[in-house]
């Protein structure tokens, strides 16, 4: 067994020991609530709660989709990507804060499709349930993918093995740990994956030397430095569906719902952007070196062609571990808080059998289990690259945008209103995406729709004095379901 092959296993030892530690000590102190399974002790401060917001977004969305970005687009790749990822955190949590305010109104609150539910109906939130299950089993698949290519690239062996193996190793950590030891555990991650991106921009910018480089970028000019050659409604096509990627995005409200006090909460946020775009920028920047060293190569393999080629083997190994931290954290992020929706939306509203501790474990496990292996089937037989599979993502959560703004914030927002909204949003973007062959217009049409329907509806179906904020906010303090 190679040098490389042993860390890996050392690697994957470490994580699948540390959930087994973690799920004995549950099981042996008896307190293994389902809660607790899926938000913790809701005490968590900045630190733990920004490291575990970073590692999250640091997967696919950085490590393989930005360098994708830079090496198809060039500069502007660098530019947009960043951009069309960070502006839409900055909208979360600074104009609106939204953390802050779903936990106002739902200081218990467990999930997303719980806040739509208790906002809004029952035909409203089984709409948003349908709608989360697409857009998540999408993100998943999208997950287990980016772990077979980073596999790949590392161990030299064909993608469908290393899509098996990682994803494998994925569904066993995710099972066995609890909220708890995931989100201590992306501490971990994050300082690993941290370190290994450093080293890997400082090398590929070392793959030439300064004149060599400024040189060679002039040289492709055209492809490089164009501001604008990922296309203006391409851009903003991309910028919509990162809107919708990102407010639609279920484990932010866990996160969320997870912190000790607003305080905390609002700061691991608004760091959150910050925090996050130096992964981004320096990861399509490597893109772009590779399309220059490597310009035969598919965008999705950039990073880790260029990492397998160019650098010396402990800082090649080093950057594939730390992309396998980056990845894995995403990947347990997804599961469990997929797996919370399942149990709590689905089983719970729906079951009358008490929830004993051991019941609760077997369920969380089993459904984890479950979404895992849809994700590697998924995976193996998706022919896009990760970028698309991320696009298509926020593509899918776009109708819950203003479902979710207006519903927090404008009272006369009705629960009829949103209903059609998010059914008609969605239709539309299906028959265009799909019928159209991914029409760029897809999610502009799909935006407008959803907020026309959301916006005419509610006035049609309200008065000035109409105040169903309050009521929602009046029923959930009292246990009810939210807005009939």
């Amino acid at each position: 067994m190679s040098t490389t092959a042993i860390l890996v296993t050392i690697y994957f030892m470490l994580l699948i020991g540390w959930g087994f530690y973690n799920f004995i000590k549950k099981q042996k102190s008896g307190q293994n609530s389902l809660e607790e399974q899926f938000i913790g002790d809701r005490s968590y401060t900045t630190g733990p709660l920004l490291a575990s917001l970073v590692a999250i977004w640091g997967s696919n969305y950085t490590l393989i989709a930005a360098a994708e970005s830079g090496f198809t687009s060039g500069i502007s790749g660098v530019i947009w990507y960043g951009m069309g990822i960070v502006i839409p955190l900055f909208l979360f949590s600074w104009p609106l804060n939204i953390p802050k305010r779903i936990r106002e109104l739902h200081p218990k609150g467990l999930t997303f499709i719980e806040i739509i539910g208790k906002r809004y109906d029952e035909k409203s939130r089984l709409a948003a349930l349908a709608i989360l299950f697409i857009s998540n089993i999408l993100f998943i698949i999208s997950i287990v993918l980016a772990t077979g290519i980073v596999l790949k690239s590392l161990l030299n062996i064909d993608l469908s093995t290393a899509i098996i193996i990682g994803g494998g190793v994925m569904i066993v950590y995710t099972a066995l740990s609890g909220f708890d030891a995931l989100i201590y555990g992306r501490i971990f991650q994050l300082a690993l994956a941290g370190g290994a991106v450093a080293v890997a921009i400082i090398l590929s910018v070392n793959a030439f030397s300064l004149p060599e480089l400024i040189h060679q970028v002039s040289a492709n000019r055209g492809e490089m430095l164009n501001s604008i050659k990922w296309g203006p409604t391409e851009m903003l096509d991309f910028c919509i569906a990162s809107v919708g990627f990102v407010f639609g995005s279920p484990i932010l409200y866990q996160i969320a719902f997870s912190g000790k006090n607003d305080k905390v909460v609002t700061r691991a946020f608004r760091l959150f952007p910050l925090a996050w775009a130096p992964f981004a920028v320096g990861t399509a920047i490597m893109g772009m070196v590779a399309f220059l060293l490597y310009p035969g190569i598919t965008g999705q393999e950039a990073a880790m062609t260029l990492v397998a080629n160019l650098f010396p083997e402990w800082a090649a190994v080093l950057f594939f571990l730390g992309a396998l931290a980056l990845v894995f954290s995403t990947a347990d992020g997804a599961i469990n808080n997929l797996a919370s929706i399942v149990i709590f939306d689905v089983y719970q509203k729906h079951s009358k059998k008490e929830m004993t501790p051991k019941k609760a474990s077997i369920l969380s496990m089993t459904t984890q289990i479950s979404l895992g292996v849809i994700g590697i089937i998924g995976a193996l037989n998706f022919g896009d690259g990760v970028l698309a599979l991320l696009v298509l993502n926020g593509t899918v959560n776009i109708p819950f945008i203003f479902t979710i703004v207006l519903g927090l914030y404008w009272k006369r927002t009705h629960p009829t209103a949103a209903f059609w909204s998010m059914i008609i949003g969605i239709t539309s973007v299906i028959v265009l995406y799909f019928g159209f062959h991914q029409s760029i217009y897809t999610n502009f049409a799909g935006i407008v729709t959803s907020i026309l329907i959301l916006v005419i509806g509610s006035f049609l179906l309200t008065n000035k004095e109409t105040d169903l904020l309050s009521l929602s906010t009046r029923n959930v303090s009292k246990g009810g379901d939210g807005v009939a």
